[in-house]
Parts: C-alpha cells; structure tokens; sequence
C-alpha cells in the first residue's frame, strides 16, 4: 500500500492566517501569558505605592525686541527652546549647574508667543524652585554671551570717541563741529546700552511649583498592557522552540503532516458543540468512497493518548448512527473501556470487543496473518470494523495493524503530542493508506471553576448509543473445506432450502 498524502486536502486548516496562527499559539500557552501579566502589573502597583511625589519648579523668560512685531520673537524663541532641549546642550548645561540629584529639567513655549518656559523636576519643592531659576540664569548669559561681547567691544570703541572729542574741545577745537560730535556719540551710546533686541530677560524668576503623584490606575493599566505584550511575545516564542504539537500549523510544519481535522477540548455547551462537529467532520471522511465496505479503519497515535479511544468511539457512533453494523476492535490491551450507562430505547449499537477475547489461542503472539483473518472474519458479519491500535512508537504489532487495514486516521495529542514520536510515526505509516491526521484535545469535561460552581445535575441522561461486548466468535464461516463446504454448516440447514443453506 502505498502511504496517501492529505496537504492539498480540501478540509485542511489552510485558512489560518498569520494572525490566527500567532493567536492560537498564546492560547495554547495561556498560563505563561497571565504570569508575565500579573508580574507587570504587581511591579506597577508597588512601584507607584512606594515611589515619592516629585515638585516641577518654573521660571519664565522673555524675548522683547523693540520695533519688532511679536511673531518675529517668537521665532527666535522656537530656535531657543530647540537649543535648550538638545541632549548634547542639556549635558553641557546641567554640568555647569549645581543641581540635586536626579532633577530633569526642559525647555517649552505658549502657543506663539514669545515666553519661554523653563521647569525642573526633582524631589522636592525649594530644590524644584532653585534649580528651575539656575538653568534659567545660566541659560540666558550662555546665549547672551556673545552678543553681550560684540555689545561691550562697540560700547568701548564710543567711548574712545567721546573721551577724544571730550580732549579736543578742551584744546581748543572747534565749539560748534565739536559740541555736536559729542552729543552724537552720546546718543549712540545710550541707544546701544538699551537695546534688547534677541536678548532673553526674566520675566518671573518664581512661576510656580506643581506636585505630581505617581497614578496608580494609570500605571497598573500600563503595566497591564504592557505585561499583555510581553507575555504574548514569550508565549509565540515558547510555541517556536516547544517540542509539542499545539496546533496544526505546528503539525504540518514540523513533521509534514497536514492535520484535516481539528478537534477542540469540551466543556461548555459551546464548546461541546465545536467539539462534536468537529468529530462528525472527522467520521464523514471515513465514507463509501474512502472506505469500501466492508471496510476496516485503524485508528492509531504516535504515544498513548485517550485521544485515540475518544476518535475511535466517535467515529463508530457516528456510522452506528447511520444505520451501519458497526464493531469497535480494541487491539490495545492497555484500553479503556467503553463505560456501561443506560441507553435509550432507541438507541443505535455498536458491538466492541478485545482482540484478546477472540483469539483462539491468546497465548500465541498476535502477528499480521492472524489478525488479517481475525478482521475477515469480523467484516463478515460486519459493515465496519474500526480498530484502536497500539500506540505506532510503542508497539511493533500497531504498524502491521495499519497495513492490513483499508484506512488509518492518525490521531495527535495537543497536550502531549511531540515532534520526534509524531515524526516517527508518520515513517511507520509510509506503506499504510493514511486517511488523514487528526489533532485532539482530549480534555472533555469542565474546567475546575466551572465544576466548583456548576447547578447540580437534576438526573442523569439517557445514552443515544448502546455498547454491546463480544467475548466469542462463532464458528468460522469465512473460509471453505477441501470439498467447497463451509464449516459449521449441518445437515439440517443444507436441507432447509433456505437462502445461502447451498455449499
């Protein structure tokens, strides 16, 4: 036989999106996510708890230009906030302040106006108020320093000339030339010692202190935020180098194998619900076309799983339901089970039995020719024979089990599924006829919670499915005697003339 590929399979997950694939990923490790979060969201709690108020201390400074409309100041005032912000000047400028420690301290404007604003942050508020004036001080004679040198150098050249004029007139100069040079330059002189133009003044040395306390809403929802994409983060990572299968994308990437059907844990109805139709889709695809009949399915995992049981039973209920003759085959001797419960009067049946209960001779190893005919001798009485094979990497029979049989579903524990086995097992089906793969979530019931707090029952519910437990074979009637009888069959039934008496 030769091993069926299931990659281009119309009922392929291939719809996942990056996004989808990512988000299934964080659910699956839901648990790392909530502990980075509630870690980032203790440590913004504490923090705000524990942290000082701080004191923003200002003081205002003032471009006043003469003959110069206001929004030409404010220009200039825009190039001075930008200066006193740069990192590289800040540096500068808090080396030739004595701050106290840990004071942060910026630069900014009104509107368009031509003040500057300049705060200091620290821990408390006389500090606050000191530091915001130094910078402010300190600021204005660095920028003014130039100008204030190119001021003073004119300032002495006038003064050259006044006191020549002055020495002149006192020689006997001219009175009238004179009188009126000096007075000249004594008008230029007081001109030049009141002009302002781009000169920063303060305006108001103490503008104001302003406490501010850490918000505690505001920062436990940053930390909350924040401790959300962390946690996501570290959970796609931790998906990435994991050595389980959670998702099918994980499946088909790591071990080749492109899972057809996916089936969620149970629970809530919802949930349920998912569940069963994603069983139901499962079933379908063990149809007339895919599956002659009769016809027998194996059902096989890489490791020991209740997964397995949970598709082999659901699978036979599923054709049981359909009016077939059905017969689960447990070959696992390590299985569970199907538990007894009461069915309805029109429930359907499915019959199951142990493959050691129908051997003739149980102590006799099983191999492939003995349960070749054990399986002939089953579909003659049978539609379907659905087989719970051993698990593939722990049991040497579970490979010869799916060669024999028409189709094998294999099934993959989302919880305990890994690469290696996984990989393993897909070797061992190579000469199998694989119907597909299948990833299980094998919880069925309520989460803790939900049973903490769940109603109590009001009665327990009829079951829709009756298991019926075979624990002999008649006699074999699947093959014939040397003369073209069958066994088993008497006088008195070749002599009944009923339909099939003839040999």
């Amino acid at each position: 036989m030769t091993h069926t590929s299931t990659t281009t399979d119309a009922d392929t997950l291939d719809t996942a999106t990056t996004v989808g694939i990512q988000l299934q990923r964080i659910r699956r490790f839901w648990p790392l996510v909530l502990l980075i979060t509630l870690g980032a969201v203790i440590a913004s709690a504490v923090s705000t708890y524990t942290a000082e108020p701080s004191y923003t201390g200002r003081t205002v400074l003032i471009v006043s230009s003469p003959g110069r409309v206001p929004e030409e100041d404010a220009v200039m005032v825009r190039g001075y906030i930008d200066l006193f912000n740069d990192p590289a000047y800040q540096a500068r400028l808090r080396d030739s302040t004595d701050l106290p420690p840990g004071t942060t301290f910026e630069a900014r404007t009104a509107a368009a106006s031509s003040m500057i604003f300049v705060e200091a942050t620290t821990g408390t508020d006389v500090g606050a108020k000191d530091a915001a004036l130094a910078l402010a001080t300190n600021f204005r004679w660095d920028v003014d320093a130039v100008r204030r040198a190119e001021k003073d150098a004119s300032l002495d050249a006038l003064r050259s000339q006044l006191d020549e004029r002055r020495r002149l007139l006192t020689e006997g100069a001219d009175p009238a030339y004179t009188t009126q040079r000096i007075i000249e330059l004594e008008t230029l002189i007081q001109q030049l010692q009141g002009d302002s133009t781009n000169q920063l003044q303060v305006l108001q040395p103490d503008a104001g202190i302003a406490m501010s306390e850490p918000s505690m809403s505001r920062n436990v929802l940053v930390g909350l935020l924040g401790g959300l994409v962390l946690g996501s983060v570290a959970a796609v990572l931790a998906a990435l180098f994991s050595p389980t299968l959670g998702t099918s994308h994980d499946v088909h990437t790591r071990t080749g194998v492109n899972p057809v059907v996916e089936i969620p844990r149970g629970g809530s109805r919802r949930k349920g619900r998912a569940r069963h139709l994603g069983f139901v889709r499962l079933a379908t695809r063990a149809g007339h076309r895919r599956i002659p009949r009769p016809g027998t399915l194996a059902v096989a995992s890489p490791n020991r799983t209740p997964a397995t049981g949970q598709v082999a039973r659901a699978i036979a209920e599923f054709w049981a339901g359909e009016g077939e003759r059905v017969v689960l085959l447990h070959a696992d001797l390590h299985t569970v089970t199907v538990q007894e419960r009461t069915a309805a009067d029109d429930a359907v049946t499915v019959r199951t039995a142990l493959v050691r209960d129908l051997l003739d001779d149980p102590d006799v190893p099983l191999n492939r020719e003995r349960f070749t005919h054990l399986l002939r001798r089953l579909r003659a009485d049978a539609d379907l024979v659905i087989v719970e094979v051993p698990p593939l990497t722990e049991d040497s029979f579970a490979h010869s089990a799916c060669v024999v049989s028409d189709r094998t579903v294999l099934v993959l524990d989302r919880r305990s599924g890994r690469v290696g086995p996984t990989r393993e097992a897909v070797e061992l089906l190579a000469d199998a006829e694989l119907l597909g793969a299948v990833l299980v979530d094998p919880r069925t019931g309520r989460s803790l919670v939900r049973r903490l707090f769940r109603r109590g029952r009001r009665g327990e519910s009829l079951a829709t499915v009756r298991y019926e437990r075979i624990d002999s074979l008649g006699p074999d009637t699947t093959t014939t005697s040397s003369n073209g009888h069958r066994p088993g069959r008497g006088a008195e039934i070749l002599l009944s003339g009923e339909p099939g008496a003839t040999p």
